[in-house]
């Protein structure tokens, strides 16, 4: 009798357990299908990231300047040939022939003929370059060779009121060719030269909100022999302190 009743105890504990774990396994059954319910809502309620119709521009670089000093539609220029500062040796071994107008090129710029009403001109094929003003003729640059003046613009790099003039010229032959930059003051009449110079390389002059650009740049010269300035890089800004140049490198 006691053997049955521990049985039918031991049977009733079996399904108590049964009980607990069928509980148990619900609730953790149920548990999951909410989370799984809540995730799926906050899944649909997150915005929806779209792809813009159209990508962002990249903003196109500001253009660099160029300058073209092409031959056509320039002025003839006569020259006096006793006021270019040759001696007459150098006169007689160029050949007085080959200083007639035919072989220079008036590269003035229109404000600064307009501001001054000087002539800046130069010998196609000699390192001759001259301003002309007032019947005078004031030398630009230095030596016989190279390329003479490259660039020229009208400025006030003092900033007293009179306009003067910036320019680049390239002299020398093979590896001592260099370009410099030069500053006439039609003040004084004189020029003043830069302290460092350019190997290898053009230089050319922007005006820029008031501030003197230099850039390095490449020289392509046409039938005529007139030129244009590609520009390539800029370098820096070009001031003025006590009468000298300095180069502010960018």
């Amino acid at each position: 009798m006691e053997q049955k009743q521990t049985i039918r105890k031991r049977k009733k504990g079996a399904w108590i357990v049964l009980f607990l774990f069928g509980a148990i396994a619900l609730l953790l059954l149920a548990m999951f299908a909410t989370m799984m319910i809540q995730g799926r809502i906050l899944q649909n309620s997150r915005p929806t990231v779209r792809p813009t119709e159209e990508p962002t521009a990249t903003p196109e670089p500001t253009p660099l300047p160029d300058r073209n000093y092409a031959a056509e539609n320039k002025p003839a220029f006569e020259p006096e040939l006793d006021k270019l500062g040759m001696t007459e040796y150098e006169i007689e071994d160029y050949g007085p022939e080959n200083l007639v107008s035919e072989y220079w090129l008036d590269i003035t710029p229109d404000d600064l003929r307009a501001a001054t009403g000087c002539a800046v001109i130069r010998h196609i094929g000699l390192g001759y370059s001259y301003i002309v003003w007032n019947g005078t003729y004031y030398r630009l640059g230095e030596g016989d060779d190279g390329k003479g003046v490259l660039d020229v613009i009208l400025s006030d790099l003092n900033n007293d009121s009179v306009p003067d003039v910036l320019y680049t010229y390239h002299f020398g032959t093979s590896e001592d060719a260099q370009t410099k930059i030069g500053w006439f003051d039609f003040a004084t009449g004189q020029s003043k030269l830069s302290p460092f110079s350019m190997r290898g390389d053009f230089l050319a002059l922007n005006q820029e909100d008031g501030h003197y650009m230099v850039y390095r740049c490449e020289r392509f010269v046409d039938e005529e022999y007139g030129f244009s300035l590609r520009f390539i890089e800029r370098l820096g800004e070009l001031i003025e302190n006590l009468d000298e140049l300095y180069l502010v490198m960018e």
